[in-house]
């Protein structure tokens, strides 16, 4: 009986990991993002446990309305109300200060999802076909990753934040 069920769990496994790879890095980047953009002092836990929770969260939610994609105002919406509750929660910063960084760290991450779709159409590259397969679904999502890790990252080095932080006043 055991054998019956096992090609179904086998598959809603494939797909939950699937689902999982684009979830849990998707989160990270926005959370690097609003992370960097608060100008806090970084922590790692404060950063890598609100951005799995929330990815894990975002996933189960991809996965459970699966071929039906969640309308693009609540994703965003779900992303901001989540992140920002959870870096609220670790005592990042102030609600606002993590409201307001989260929600411009979301339209940063927007901004290189538009771009990359944008290089993707330029270049020819025929976009059913980067998302056919697993691997070629990864592959074009990877620049857009890339893009937002290295601008989170000259956002914390350079010291570029929303905020006038101790130190800094005018």
């Amino acid at each position: 009986m055991l054998a019956d069920f096992l090609p179904l769990l086998s598959e809603a496994g494939v797909a939950w990991l699937k689902v999982m790879v684009f979830s849990i890095p998707e989160a990270l980047a926005i959370g690097a993002l609003a992370y960097s953009l608060t100008g806090e002092k970084f922590v790692w836990w404060k950063l890598l446990i609100p951005s799995l929770i929330t990815g894990v969260v975002m996933g189960v939610l991809a996965f459970l309305s699966e071929d039906k994609m969640l309308p693009f105002f609540l994703h965003v919406l779900l992303y901001v109300v989540i992140l920002s509750g959870l870096f609220s929660v670790c005592r990042l910063a102030v609600f606002w200060r993590v409201l307001t960084a989260v929600a411009f760290a979301t339209s940063i991450y927007l901004l290189l999802e538009f771009l990359n779709m944008g290089v993707r159409y330029l270049c020819h590259v025929d976009l059913y076909k980067s998302q056919a397969t697993f691997s070629a679904k990864f592959f074009s999502f990877l620049p857009q990753f890339i893009a937002a890790g290295l601008l989170a990252f000259v956002f914390n080095k350079g010291k570029i934040n929303l905020f006038v932080t101790k130190g800094k006043e005018v």
